[in-house]
């Protein structure tokens, strides 16, 4: 009888124990969120820094990046790396309908990084889907922590 009632359990735990999941890469990750999530462009950006100052710019680029690349230098823009979001994002956003808007370099890390925000409960978030480097090429205002002739006199022109 005992052989009975566990061969019984263990064709239940069985059955209930679910088919191997699909793999799925980051792009088709990246598509699903993109659906899932409210996208910008740069002139949708550029309108909302210029009309609403309680907004948290989150760069979630690595501090390497930034240091090479640069990155958007207007509002409350902050650096809060992609992996420590979770963990960082409650000290700049104190409530969860504080107004967030994420970037990156080229839209890969950003999408992933506002899905996780609203899964995390916060109500209005928003990702800049054009990416730091397409505000960088319409010369927009950008801060670069190396200098060069060329940054200085681009950053110049622009203030």
């Amino acid at each position: 009888m005992k052989h009975y009632f566990l061969t019984l359990i263990c064709i239940f735990a069985l059955s209930i124990i679910p088919a191997e999941a699909e793999i799925i890469d980051g792009n088709k990750m990246l598509e699903s969120v993109n659906k899932q999530i409210t996208n910008i462009n740069t002139d949708e950006l550029k309108n909302i820094l210029d009309s609403d100052p309680s907004v948290v710019l989150v760069d979630v680029r690595t501090p390497s990046e930034l240091k090479i690349t640069g990155t958007i230098n207007r509002g409350q823009n902050i650096n809060v790396v992609r992996g420590w979001l979770e963990f960082q994002i409650g000290d700049h956003a104190k409530t969860k309908d504080t107004p967030i808007i994420v970037y990156c370099g080229r839209n890969l890390r950003s999408p992933l990084a506002a899905k996780t925000l609203e899964r995390m409960g916060y109500t209005n978030v928003k990702n800049y889907s054009d990416g730091y480097f397409a505000w960088k090429e319409e010369f927009h205002p950008v801060k670069i922590a190396i200098m060069s002739r060329i940054t200085c006199f681009t950053d110049c022109l622009l203030k």
